[in-house]
């Protein structure tokens, strides 16, 4: 993609050239707008999010020398990618979002005021997507960005309030709000769920001893409560774990041909198993 890659250039000379990065960031906001205007515009999508993948890997401290208003575009064009039904368009903006959040946690001096402005929202969005039956293909990168979010919380990395203390009690930590937060979007938006339910859900997404894999069975058993999701094929939830048995089966085959001299031809060994 010619953009692209012209965007790359002017990132790598970012510290050369510090007065004209504003002017990158000045047109990725027209994807909000052309996106409001027409949701199915997939073609503005396949152009410009290359473009804040590029920025984001290159020249990732531009984000946060440009007007707030135009940080909250780039965000919310990201959200809105990860978001939309064309699998590739919302397979990018969850891959963004993730080199977004790993960018920001190593930056101290920027990690806290993002946090405190879009860690919630992001939150809220990508739960609204895992529990979309239209995006159980990305239910991986779902759990990873979960699950790097709710133990940032949970590790106290936060240290700004997620919350107004004006309007919380005296002592209230991001951790217990994020728990009280989460139960009330989940109790709300699917009222066929206990309190109970809900309350041993969150608290295994704070569980720092879950690895990945255990966190994604974790939310997998969740999504199968779901109503929504009860009476469906959720077979889209299990690929990775389908893609693991079947590479274990051809190893295992292959093994078993290899044990018999003369069965398999070097030119037929795949070098990756």
């Amino acid at each position: 993609n010619a953009i692209a890659t012209s965007v790359s250039m002017l990132c790598c000379l970012y510290p050369h050239i510090r007065t004209y990065h504003i002017h990158i960031y000045t047109y990725v906001p027209c994807t909000t707008y052309g996106v409001r205007q027409q949701i199915n515009m997939t073609n503005l999508c396949r152009v410009t999010q290359p473009n804040k993948q590029a920025i984001n890997r290159h020249c990732f401290p531009a984000l946060f020398n440009i007007p707030p208003e135009h940080q909250k575009l780039v965000v919310h064009s990201v959200v809105w990618a990860m978001k939309h039904t064309e699998r590739n368009i919302s397979d990018t903006g969850l891959e963004i979002l993730n080199e977004l959040l790993q960018n920001v946690g190593q930056t101290p001096n920027v990690a806290q005021g993002f946090y405190q402005q879009y860690l919630l929202s992001l939150i809220q969005d990508v739960f609204a997507v895992m529990t979309d039956r239209l995006h159980k293909s990305g239910f991986k990168m779902h759990a990873t960005l979960l699950r790097q979010m709710f133990h940032l919380v949970q590790m106290n990395q936060v240290t700004v309030p997620l919350f107004d203390p004006a309007s919380q009690p005296a002592g209230q930590t991001n951790p217990a709000f994020l728990r009280a937060h989460v139960s009330t979007l989940l109790l709300s938006s699917f009222p066929n769920l206990t309190k109970t339910q809900v309350t041993k859900f969150i608290e295994g997404m704070l569980n720092l001893q879950m690895d990945l894999p255990t966190f994604k069975t974790h939310l997998r058993d969740f999504l199968i409560e779901l109503k929504e999701f009860s009476s469906e094929d959720n077979s889209a939830l299990y690929t990775e774990e389908k893609e693991r048995e079947r590479q274990q089966h051809r190893q295992q085959m292959l093994a078993q041909r290899q044990a018999v001299p003369g069965m398999v031809k070097p030119a037929d060994i795949d070098e990756d198993l």
